[in-house]
Parts: C-alpha cells; structure tokens; sequence
C-alpha cells in the first residue's frame, strides 16, 4: 500500500474510537448494577443464614422461643435493600430437636420490580 492509501483509510476511521467507546459504556453501567444486585443478594443470604444458625444455637441452649424469636427480629440489619419478612423459631419435642425458619425479601435495586424471597431453615438438637 502507498503512503496516500493509508492516509485515506485513517481519514475515513476518524472518530472510531469514540463511537466505539459510546457503545460500550451503557454495558459497563449494567454490568456495574448488576454486580451491584448480586451483592446485595449476598449479603441477604449471608445475614439470612447467621441470623436462623445464631437463633436455632440460642434457642436450642435456653429452651426460650419468644425470647429467641425477639432478640434474633432486632438483631437482624435494617437496610433498604433487604428486610427480614418472617422469623419462626419452633421446638420439635418428638425429634428432640429445635428449627428455625427464616424469610427475607430482597429488593431489586435498580428494577420497579416486586421483592424476591430468600427461605432459610436449621435444626438443632436440644440441649436439656
């Protein structure tokens, strides 16, 4: 190729890099929200998950449901994302054990969506 054929084809490029940046960054935006949702998701779960295997561990060593039940709705986080929905903590007296169940619903974050609702339950044996 000649020197000329070259200038050419660099003249008609011109501006190709910012097209091209133009289009790219509303896919880094929602690859950001989406990582964003998905760690919010996690979080739920992580708090979802400790807060059932510290209540079913409380419940199990004290024999005391309603006091489990209410220190375990307070210890709970309150943010905006997530809230815990239900928290039920039950004594099975024929397997000898204890079982708590908990509901948390997840907000979308950036969606005018109804919550989705994580469920989590545990068993423990109880302690006499």
């Amino acid at each position: 190729m000649s020197k000329d054929m070259t200038g050419r084809i660099r003249a008609k490029r011109k501006g190709s890099v910012t097209i091209e940046f133009i289009t790219i960054l509303p896919l880094v935006f929602f690859m950001c929200l989406f990582v964003w949702q998905f760690f919010v998701a996690g979080m739920a779960v992580m708090e979802t998950r400790t807060l059932v295997r510290d209540g079913v561990r409380l419940a199990a060593a004290t024999n005391n449901v309603e006091e489990t039940e209410k220190q375990s709705k307070k210890a709970f986080p309150n943010t905006g994302s997530y809230h815990l929905s239900d928290f039920e903590v039950k004594i099975l007296e024929k397997d000898g054990q204890v079982q708590a169940t908990a509901k948390t619903e997840v907000e979308y974050v950036f969606l005018p969506l109804p919550p989705f609702t994580y469920e989590y339950s545990a068993k423990a044996p109880l302690l006499r």
